[in-house]
């Protein structure tokens, strides 16, 4: 089907549930945007702005971005659903700044894996070792991030932005791109699911332990439904202990944008609050609850 989302005629299956996400919730993917515009604000004039997208989906990340600054920005979208992606492929044919890539991206390059189909057009990749009787819709082997991604890189010159999100994966993802992190330190953004990273094994605090390693002390959180709710620098792991206990009661997962700089966090949390203040005209339909403007 087509609709009509950040101001264009997209693309996707009948299923998917951005239109309907967007008519109860329209700050919901907001932060992506406000996190590229902080970016460009602190840069120099004319630099590069490039954003790497790991699980693009049918391409609302490249939509958003190109309504709030058009042509500003180079995208490299990677997509492991052959479907979602020809439907990325389609909904950003003629854009010469858009690379759509069909890739599973993690740490195990050359692992099996299959893509678990939600019935949402939001499938995840599981190993073939993870099987469990649900509907399969792909399957193909893990590449690491850098090697996907570092030829654009290197092509473009820099990398602004990681996008993550792959369903509780996300780390996975980051732990394969080590040479991307360390040589260009872009900003990221990803999904950070506590009750997905503890059926994986994983501690809720892990990936960001291992984010720091590379420089990476400053964290802005948003809610699932793109509200701004909360920021940290050098946090230990009893603050995202904490907010992981908030998601299994409150809110079940958080956006959050990670910067080696905590000036561009300070860009983004008052680019945050400002456009809050501007849409609140009363309570947002489907909102679960107010952002809390504060800092850890």
């Amino acid at each position: 089907m087509v609709a009509r989302v950040y101001g264009r005629d997209m693309m996707m299956p009948a299923e998917h549930p951005l239109p309907i996400i967007l008519a109860t919730i329209p700050q919901y993917n907001r932060p992506i945007a406000l996190a590229m515009e902080a970016i460009s604000a602190t840069v120099a004039t004319g630099d590069a702005l490039t954003l790497i997208d790991v699980g693009a989906n049918i391409g609302d990340t490249i939509a958003i971005v190109e309504q709030r600054m058009p042509g500003r920005c180079s995208f490299l979208c990677i997509e492991p659903e052959a479907e979602i992606n020809e439907l990325s492929r389609l909904n950003n044919k003629g854009n010469y700044r858009v690379q759509v890539e069909e890739e599973f991206i993690g740490e195990d390059e050359g692992a099996v894996v299959w893509l678990q189909d939600d019935g949402r057009a939001n499938p995840s990749t599981k190993k073939e070792s993870e099987t469990g009787g649900e509907k399969r819709s792909g399957s193909g082997c893990l590449k690491r991030l850098d090697t996907v991604a570092l030829p654009f890189a290197k092509l473009q010159g820099s990398v602004s932005l990681i996008k993550v999100d792959t369903e509780g994966y996300d780390f996975k993802v980051l732990r394969s791109g080590p040479e991307l992190l360390a040589r260009y330190k872009p900003a990221i953004f990803l999904e950070w699911y506590p009750k997905l990273l503890v059926g994986l094994k994983e501690e809720v605090w892990e990936g960001f332990d291992y984010l720091e390693t590379f420089g990476y002390h400053h964290f802005v959180f948003f809610t699932n439904e793109g509200d701004f709710y909360c920021s940290a620098s050098r946090p230990n792991r009893l603050f995202f202990r904490s907010l992981a206990s908030v998601t299994a009661r409150i809110i079940p997962y958080f956006d959050v944008f990670v910067s080696t700089s905590e000036s561009l966090c300070s860009e983004l949390i008052e680019r945050s609050i400002t456009q809050e203040f501007v849409a609140e005209a009363g309570p947002r339909p489907g909102r679960a609850m107010p952002g809390l403007y504060e800092s850890f």
